[in-house]
């Protein structure tokens, strides 16, 4: 890991109007600036066999991600001060080797007595080359891509040594966040590719060849898709109906025939989820009942289902995977019924909870999960999980869950997880960490495996980027924050879940207590934060959101609505409409019923008629 010396900041800040409360940015208005900070950090040296770059003459195929990929080497490069042009001796190769494997690269260089010779970058597909050179350009040159809007490239050498420079496989085939899908521009997408992130949304969006195009789920088929492939027309949300009778010809039928027409128009699907509804409700008739006593479990039935479906559907399609669900009554693997080999079955974390590891084995809810991935992975190659990285009812509130992220991502890596989607706040701008938590999840997915040391200087990297010279401070603020989270007697069914109270993992009477000194860090960090003051700011409203719960002040919630509503910021999930209409809930409404800011936060949420 390189570490900087100085900053040279390139694509920073900017998108003014998201500064100003708009999230409709457009490439015109993202601008280059150049500006130091007073933090020195020193970088490692560079290896003794190294040579250093100073002109390249860039080569490659003709498909679209090769073209973006020598688009953006030359770009970064002469960043860097080296002379991209067509008479250089230092010769550059991108090419795309199907060998190597999906989103695999290979980096390497010849070196000898009179100097660098050539540069070659391999992908294995279009993303694995573009990621060879965003992976060469962080190892090399110091060039960092923190956020879609703030891009870091270190001034310094750009260099290269004899022989295999990186060598990348990718751990998990599918790298999934949703962190910045409320972004409506393109954005998005390049900062994933050059990231390592392969899909966002499972339910339309995909991205073009230009950045290597993303995994695609076929459309509508994520999931929670059963009734949507029965098309039942008598339920107006089919994800909530009940669940039906999985041993039904007619319900087999019909799902083969409606997913088959899916495949024949979106031909180049990779993933389709034939999944469960989102409830409790399955189908106990004699049929169903005797599979589940002969598998041990209620996801017999479905596993059996969805085999008969894949092998039905594996000639036709050979690279198409069926995705189905380990979820609530389906949670446990079952005792004879293996999946196909083109079955992914996807577990969920959503009773989990993310205040100490999963593996943490005195919490029973994490217990539970951790039996069920370790009993799926006995009998099945490709279990895809889908995790949870915010507090969903409570958006603003400081969810301290840094310290575990990466041994959550360890625990999967090392139980036959071939995919992850970390799901987070995807409604708009975060108030709390998400941009930190985004990217530290991005590292996680390409190297799972990385040491603490590591985790903790990409995280350290991105503060003193993101939030300007002050960043140790909300360094120290995180530190404090996670201590809580770490020592917070949580066993059995108590801790810190997706929903949970924003004091769960300390008091409200404790945070009294430190919040002189927890805003302390946050003015230190404002006082020194010079042009990154607006992101400063922005995640401050988690201590100012919590401090209300704490200290009610009718002047200081409306400030902090004003701020909220300004940068488009939501408060819980779902929340979604006319901003002035009080059913959406949160502040908005109890400023003007100051007597609720002295109730429990879980009552901000109700509807207004409901409050007598």
């Amino acid at each position: 890991m390189k570490r900087f010396a100085s900053w040279l900041l390139l694509a920073a800040i900017l998108i003014s109007c998201l500064l100003t409360g708009c999230n409709k940015n457009t490439e015109e208005e993202i601008t280059t600036v150049e500006t130091t900070t007073n933090e020195i950090i020193t970088p490692e040296p560079a290896p003794q066999n190294s040579v250093n770059i100073t002109s390249a003459t860039i080569v490659s195929g003709n498909s679209a991600a090769e073209q973006t990929a020598a688009k953006d080497l030359k770009k970064y490069l002469e960043l860097k001060g080296v002379a991209v042009n067509n008479t250089s001796d230092f010769k550059i190769t991108l090419l795309i080797d199907e060998s190597l494997g999906e989103d695999s690269y290979r980096v390497s260089a010849v070196v000898n007595e009179e100097g660098a010779q050539s540069l070659t970058i391999v992908g294995g597909n279009g993303r694995g080359v573009l990621y060879g050179v965003y992976g060469y350009l962080e190892e090399c040159a110091n060039v960092r891509f923190f956020t879609p809007e703030l891009e870091v490239c270190e001034p310094g050498d750009v260099y290269v040594t004899d022989g295999v420079i990186l060598d990348y496989t990718p751990t998990f085939e599918l790298r999934q966040t949703n962190w910045y899908n409320w972004i409506e521009n393109d954005s998005k997408y390049t900062w994933s590719t050059k990231n390592g992130i392969n899909i966002i949304s499972g339910w339309t969006q995909s991205w073009g060849e230009e950045l290597g195009g993303s995994l695609t789920y076929a459309p509508n088929l994520f999931v929670h898709t059963i009734s949507y492939l029965l098309a039942d027309p008598s339920v107006a949300y089919p994800r909530t109906a009940p669940n039906p009778c999985l041993t039904d010809e007619n319900v087999y039928n019909t799902v083969l025939a409606n997913v088959r027409k899916v495949l024949e128009a979106n031909p180049d699907s990779k993933i389709v989820s034939i999944s469960q509804n989102d409830n409790e409700k399955h189908c106990t008739c004699d049929n169903c009942k005797e599979i589940e006593q002969i598998e041990g479990s209620a996801s017999g039935p479905l596993i059996r289902f969805v085999n008969r479906i894949a092998n039905e559907l594996a000639d036709e399609y050979p690279d198409l995977t069926i995705d189905t669900l380990a979820y609530k009554y389906t949670l446990n693997a079952p005792k004879v019924t293996k999946p196909a080999e083109n079955v992914c079955i996807r577990l969920s974390t959503i009773t989990c909870h993310f205040n100490h590891p999963l593996t943490q084995t005195n919490c029973h809810s994490c217990a539970q999960f951790c039996n069920a991935i370790r009993e799926w992975s006995s009998i099945c190659d490709n279990l895809y999980v889908w995790d949870y990285t915010t507090n969903y009812a409570y958006y603003l509130a400081t969810f301290p869950n840094f310290h575990v992220l990466r041994q959550n991502m360890k625990f999967f890596a090392d139980n036959n997880v071939k995919g992850v989607f970390a799901q987070g706040n995807s409604s708009g701008p975060s108030g709390e960490f998400g941009e930190l938590r985004a990217y530290l999840l991005a590292k996680l997915f390409m190297n799972p495996y990385m040491t603490s040391t590591e985790y903790y200087a990409h995280m350290d990297e991105f503060l003193a980027a993101y939030y300007g010279a002050g960043w140790q401070n909300i360094r120290k603020y995180i530190d404090a924050i996670t201590l809580y989270a770490k020592t917070y007697p949580s066993t059995g069914y108590n801790g810190m879940g997706i929903y949970s109270y924003p004091f769960t993992v300390f008091k409200e009477s404790t945070f009294a207590t430190i919040e002189e000194k927890m805003n302390a860090y946050w003015d230190a960090a404002e006082e020194a934060a010079g042009d990154r003051l607006a992101y400063v700011q922005r995640s401050r409203y988690q201590v100012r959101y919590l401090s209300l719960f704490v200290n009610p002040n009718k002047e200081e919630a409306q400030k902090l609505v004003d701020d909220v509503l300004a940068n488009n910021i939501h408060w819980h999930e779902g929340e979604w409409g006319n901003w002035n209409d009080p059913k959406i809930g949160g502040l908005p409404w109890f400023v003007e019923q100051y007597d609720l800011l002295t109730r429990k936060p879980s009552e901000w949420f109700a509807k207004p008629q409901d409050e007598e």
